[in-house]
């Protein structure tokens, strides 16, 4: 992968050196993860709340209030744990560089995001393939069925996350559930992760499958875990093949908003959606989106190509 840094004011090729920006990466995380739940406790004492106890009441009958008060917690664990040591590691590395190196200076050409975000919407169907695969290993091994019941406080809490009464409530929702998580975890997973792992490892597959499992690790979902894998590996691929973060980013938001929304327009189904209810897909739509996702993303691998030869040709 090339590096986003234009020559001019391109580091020596060994600095910063991957192993010590991945390694800082993941001690920042671990920190700012600390603040955050410092933050959040500290939040809960001054409303006169335990934590723990307020997620273990929290559900669909939780009130509005109720509702609010966890979703700012959530969002304030998101901004903690990934924007913020995504923003700190950039930062310490390439100080004013960082908006170059993360791949966010520019907006990416309109045709290279609306196929982009075609590329992701084409892969839907094949994150449910994932979704019922896990599913079905699920209920085949006795040792995942006893980590998706360590789940249910955490399934109880996204149904009542997506409790929605009002356009307000579904605006709140979008920006706690999708903007924020895309911004936040493209720049950690795919801006600083991904990148110096490519540089590390100097296999760019191995990097983005890397990538997508620790970012499959990170969301501690074991009912879905292959699709939460899929979508890394696609937004690794968005990013490699087009080289802006901002097609990712959207792409995330994209796929996350769009659950939001139809949980609103679905809630009297809210326990169904949340747990994956529903048949199976025909085996000709998973095939017809496989073929569509070889297809879109082709066109992004030759589009990628065409700018590193005109990038070569006119090299001095």
């Amino acid at each position: 992968m090339h590096d986003p840094i234009p020559e001019t004011e391109m580091p020596p090729e060994n600095y910063p050196p991957p192993k010590l920006v991945v390694v800082s990466l993941a001690a920042v995380s671990f920190l700012c993860a600390i603040l955050g739940s410092g933050i959040v406790y500290l939040a809960c004492q001054a409303q006169g709340l335990d934590m723990q106890e307020a997620i273990n009441s929290f559900g669909a009958d939780s009130s509005l209030d109720e509702r609010n008060f966890m979703r700012g917690v959530l969002l304030l664990n998101h901004m903690t744990t990934f924007l913020l040591p995504a923003m700190l590691v950039s930062w310490f590395f390439y100080r004013r560089q960082w908006p170059q190196n993360l791949c966010v200076a520019a907006a990416p050409p309109t045709t290279t995001l609306a196929w982009g975000l075609l590329f992701i919407t084409v892969a839907f169907p094949l994150a449910q393939v994932a979704f019922d695969l896990n599913r079905w290993m699920v209920e085949h091994t006795p040792l995942l069925q006893s980590l998706v019941e360590m789940e249910n406080a955490a399934e109880s809490m996204m149904t009542g996350l997506l409790v929605m009464q009002s356009p307000a409530e579904v605006l709140f929702s979008i920006l706690v559930m999708a903007a924020v998580p895309a911004i936040g975890e493209e720049m950690l997973f795919r801006g600083v992760l991904q990148q110096h792992l490519v540089r590390w490892m100097k296999r760019p597959a191995a990097a983005i499958l890397l990538t997508a499992l620790i970012f499959g690790l990170a969301h501690f979902e074991v009912q879905r875990f292959f699709a939460i894998f899929l979508l890394g590996v696609a937004l690794g691929l968005l990013f490699y093949w087009t080289q802006n973060l901002w097609v990712p980013i959207a792409a995330h938001f994209l796929n996350n908003a769009t659950q939001v929304v139809v949980a609103y327009f679905y809630q009297d189904e809210l326990e169904k959606l949340n747990q994956g209810g529903g048949d199976s897909l025909p085996p000709l739509v998973a095939v017809a989106s496989f073929a569509l996702v070889l297809w879109v993303g082709k066109i992004l691998r030759d589009r990628h190509q065409r700018s590193i030869d005109l990038h070569q040709n006119t090299t001095p």
